[in-house]
């Protein structure tokens, strides 16, 4: 392959390691010719990896991956070109901040009942808040797990003593925002598990404008059937690493999953 994108990725302004500006300076390293940043439920890092990707003579998208529920299931929208500051988009990223707030004071509540300081669990908070990911970062630092997935594993995953559910908008309510922030909609790493693959035709019943590729939970076979999808119903393909840097240690995946560089013109082509 030779011109290549990156299309999902995540900084420190959600859940990522890496400042946008270090993000973009990974991905120019790396040899991706654009990128957007999509961090989760926020686009406080957008004007600052905007500016580092122009610096750096690369293309970009701003971009945002919204979580939202669908049949009673968490799934994520991936919104690309839109406008971050547009009235309604801010409202519904507003209301998720709002809902992932009263998560975590639940949660540190439940890790008072465990003998565990909420104070020391805080983390540090950067543009979209605290999330589950700053806080098993604080449990690997304190000695309460060996790893950053084994504090998920002990204290945060579905059925340990410290979960919580997760509030979420409807998915139309995502989709819509996108829309209404003049951006294209995108469904994430359909791939990821199976469900999203077995209730496709009922998501593709709302108005999305296209289906993540390339991801690192695809494999060539699935890649290749959501290619097919997007053929027969003219979707829009992107695609990225999905890559939260060291935080996770996978900070390899950049410039691991390489999209073509024929679609991020596509989907320019779509926003004009």
């Amino acid at each position: 392959m030779s011109a290549w994108v990156d299309l999902h990725l995540h900084s420190c302004r959600s859940d990522g390691a890496e400042t946008p500006e270090r993000l973009v300076e990974r991905a120019a390293a790396a040899g991706a010719t654009a990128i957007a940043l999509t961090d989760h439920d926020t686009v406080a890092g957008v004007a600052d990896a905007q500016q580092a990707a122009t610096k750096a003579g690369m293309g970009f998208l701003t971009g945002v991956e919204i979580s939202a529920a669908f049949d009673g299931r968490e799934i994520h929208v991936v919104g690309l070109g839109l406008d971050a500051h547009n009235d309604a988009l801010q409202k519904l990223l507003g209301e998720l901040a709002r809902m992932r707030r009263e998560r975590m004071r639940a949660i540190h509540k439940r890790l008072r009942t465990l003998g565990i300081p909420a104070d020391e669990t805080r983390g540090k908070e950067e543009g979209n808040g605290l999330g589950r990911m700053h806080v098993a970062v604080a449990l690997r630092d304190m000695g309460k797990a060996d790893t950053v997935q084994g504090a998920f594993e002990r204290y945060l995953n579905r059925g340990r003593p410290a979960y919580v559910p997760k509030e979420l908008p409807n998915i139309k309510l995502a989709v819509e925002a996108i829309h209404t922030a003049r951006g294209l909609a995108f469904i994430a790493h359909p791939g990821l598990g199976h469900w999203i693959m077995k209730r496709l035709d009922a998501l593709l019943a709302l108005p999305f404008d296209g289906l993540e590729a390339w991801h690192p939970s695809h494999t060539h076979a699935v890649t290749r059937q959501i290619m097919a999808v997007a053929e027969s119903r003219r979707l829009l393909l992107s695609g990225g690493s999905d890559c939260h840097g060291n935080v996770k240690n996978e900070g390899l995946l950049l410039g691991r999953i390489k999209t073509p560089a024929e679609y991020y013109h596509h989907i320019l082509d779509a926003l004009l």
